[in-house]
């Protein structure tokens, strides 16, 4: 993988009327890697996708693939192709015409078509389905016919519009290490869209998340998770406690709930609301009162959200607030013999807090 860009969006922005729908977006894509376009509904990526594929015009900026400015060529111009959210395969198609109908438009031999359509399909497995109907076939089959389709035309980038939503869970997450198998094998440079935190962290290279047509933070699935860029990044990115800052003093912020946190006042943002934020992780639970000390609070045990291999607890503190400690499965049973209201202590690990911009949550 080189770190010449395969696609350079530079200073979009898109409208439309009066809403904006992006502002201001510059990000690099690499070759060869899979980059996660993540955000809440609304936020733009899709739009952004959609700015790359040739579908939208941005309203400012350019969209350069392999160095060359595509800001005005139509989408059957640009070296990408795009898989949908639908798959829209169609459904009067065997899943061989399916895969062969993009190289027929583009008025190729019969002779060059088979034997491409034959190693898109063994790319994807489905070679012994090739004259099997799409309602034969299952939604993950369906899915791999809409990507082979899309790699037979042997695109510079994919485009993958929420590929997973619509599976359930078990065949989602097999589907996952399917695409990324995948993308090692072709080696095309994949972009997804997903509202999904799990699935950008668990396939991407790298993740740009947006919120509100910005760019809030990009970076790599480790870096997302452990240094956020901002309270919202934090919050998005898995399950975080948040706490407001009430105070700065030197070396420590004081925070409702906890009290004193210790931070590097030099990193920290000048006239801007902090939040102090600790993962579910790196909180201790024990029943009974806690002992003095940094990091340590007393509550009242609530809601047990058993998920097999942990469970997420809601703790009840002194001063209302509730917050969120995971727990191993076997942990999980004695908590829930001590019933709802018990007294339980936590200890946070303060080398784990976070101190953050508040920014617009």
């Amino acid at each position: 993988m080189t770190d010449t860009p395969i696609i350079s969006i530079r200073n979009v922005t898109k409208r439309f009327g009066s809403f904006v729908a992006l502002e201001d977006i510059s990000i690099d894509i690499r070759p060869g890697e899979i980059f996660a376009l993540l955000g809440p509904s609304g936020c733009g990526k899709s739009t952004l996708l959609r700015i790359i594929a040739g579908f939208e015009t941005p309203t400012e900026g350019d969209i350069l693939i392999d160095g060359q400015d595509v800001t005005d060529v139509p989408p059957n111009k640009r070296p990408v192709n795009m898989v949908f959210q639908s798959y829209a395969v169609f459904p009067h198609m065997t899943v061989e015409q399916n895969v062969a109908y993009g190289l027929k438009m583009d008025r190729l031999p019969s002779s060059e078509i088979a034997p491409k359509v034959a190693e898109a399909l063994a790319q994807v497995h489905l070679d012994k389905f090739a004259t099997r109907m799409p309602d034969q076939l299952s939604g993950g089959q369906r899915q791999r016919v809409a990507l082979a389709r899309a790699l037979v035309k042997r695109p510079r980038v994919l485009l993958l519009d929420e590929p997973l939503s619509a599976l359930d869970a078990k065949l989602r997450d097999a589907m996952r290490l399917e695409l990324v198998k995948l993308q090692e094998t072709v080696g095309v440079s994949f972009v997804m869209v997903t509202h999904d935190q799990s699935e950008a962290l668990a396939m991407a290279d790298r993740v740009a998340v947006l919120s509100n047509g910005r760019l809030r933070q990009l970076a790599d699935p480790m870096t997302l998770y452990q240094k956020p860029a901002d309270a919202f990044v934090a919050d998005f990115i898995g399950r975080v406690n948040l706490f407001d800052v009430t105070a700065r003093n030197g070396a420590h912020v004081t925070a409702a709930s906890i009290g004193q946190v210790p931070v590097d006042a030099t990193a920290l943002p000048a006239g801007e609301d902090l939040v102090v934020a600790v993962r579910p992780e790196f909180i201790t639970l024990s029943p009974g009162a806690p002992a003095d000390g940094s990091g340590k609070l007393k509550g009242a045990l609530g809601d047990v959200a058993y998920q097999g291999d942990n469970s997420v607890v809601e703790v009840t503190l002194a001063d209302g607030r509730s917050v969120q400690v995971l727990v191993t499965s076997g942990e999980t049973a004695g908590l829930l013999g001590l019933g709802l209201g018990a007294p339980v202590s936590l200890a946070i690990d303060m080398g784990q807090v976070s101190v953050l911009r508040r920014s617009d949550l």
